[in-house]
């Protein structure tokens, strides 16, 4: 099976370091627009900002676990190879799905459906934030 490398020589201090430092981004930035977002549907209604919390999070959370374990992976083993990749990134659908499913149950008549939708879109939005932060390392 071939392997990608995602940030260069498994060995390289610097590569992983880069790695790190982008990752880290991505997912401070993707939780800070969910906080922000939320904060500011408080202000119109606690419900809305409970939606768009949760469905920001149901994104936000399975993120998070793909680039832990891919960043554990990459110090312990090297890169992962595009099987793996892929298994991850079908894992992390999954898991952005029943959170969902979740999240939506768990309201019941409460959700506000639109917050909801604004919440994940602006989860899987903030991840590009993350481009333009890094661009230049």
């Amino acid at each position: 099976m071939p392997v990608i490398n995602v940030v260069g020589p498994a060995d390289s201090a610097g590569a992983q370091a880069s790695w790190r430092t982008t990752v880290g981004i991505a997912i401070a930035l993707q939780w800070a627009v969910i906080l922000v977002f939320s904060g500011i549907a408080w202000i119109w209604a606690e419900r809305a900002a409970q939606s768009l919390l949760l469905g920001g999070a149901a994104v936000a959370v399975p993120n998070l676990l793909l680039a832990a374990w891919l960043t554990l992976r990459l110090y312990r083993s090297g890169p992962v190879g595009v099987a793996g990749m892929l298994g991850g990134e079908v894992l992390k659908l999954g898991m952005t799905i029943a959170l969902l499913v979740i999240v939506v149950r768990g309201l019941g008549a409460e959700v506000a459906w639109l917050a909801l939708i604004f919440g994940v879109v602006a989860a899987l939005k903030a991840q590009w934030l993350a481009v333009w932060f890094t661009r230049n390392s």
